[in-house]
């Protein structure tokens, strides 16, 4: 019996393969829907994305087979790595901490390539939602192109600016409300 139950330990090295090998596999999941290939930018916010699943999934991994880990100490200082680890994370992508102008685009790049991806392939049948999807297909061709000639004339020519520029608001404002109600007429 006592035999039985050290083969049914599970290895800590092999736990961390699984998550390794699952955020590593999650990483590259996350540009399936890129509607070209040559829009699979590496993005660092994708990148820190699978990061957290990969801390997330440890912590529910480790919670369903708790049991089949030894040391108590060992399994509460994994939850609480795990646990750390995701707060930390999202924090750093939720406040973009780790984006510049260049880390920006190249991640929007495959952000925008898979709103291409779905306005044209969706199965759409009302033409006002055929029109708004062939909008959107139309503004993010043009700004993945834009986004490209930025890169190579920055990467050749640097950046223009040091000082970070302030953001325009992303408030619903009534004359937002009033554009968007045209799309109703």
């Amino acid at each position: 019996m006592k035999q039985h139950k050290e083969t049914m330990g599970m290895n800590w090295g092999r736990f961390a393969a699984m998550i390794a090998t699952s955020t590593f596999i999650m990483f590259f999941l996350m540009y399936h829907l890129v509607y070209s290939f040559d829009h699979a930018f590496f993005s660092i916010n994708r990148f820190v994305a699978s990061l957290v699943m990969g801390s997330v999934m440890m912590l529910v991994m480790l919670a369903f087979m708790w049991s089949m880990y030894k040391g108590i100490a060992a399994k509460v200082a994994v939850l609480a790595l795990a646990a750390l680890a995701s707060i930390g994370l999202l924090y750093v992508n939720r406040s973009q901490l780790l984006v510049d102008d260049l880390k920006f685009m190249r991640s929007m790049i495959p952000h925008h390539s898979i709103a291409i991806n779905n306005a044209r392939k969706s199965s759409i049948s009302d033409p006002r939602v055929r029109e708004l999807a062939d909008k959107i297909i139309e503004s993010q061709v043009l700004e993945i192109t834009e986004m490209k000639l930025l890169i190579a004339d920055i990467e050749e020519n640097g950046l223009r600016g040091t000082t970070e520029l302030p953001a325009k608001s992303a408030d619903v404002t009534p004359e937002v409300v009033s554009e968007a109600r045209k799309a109703l007429e």
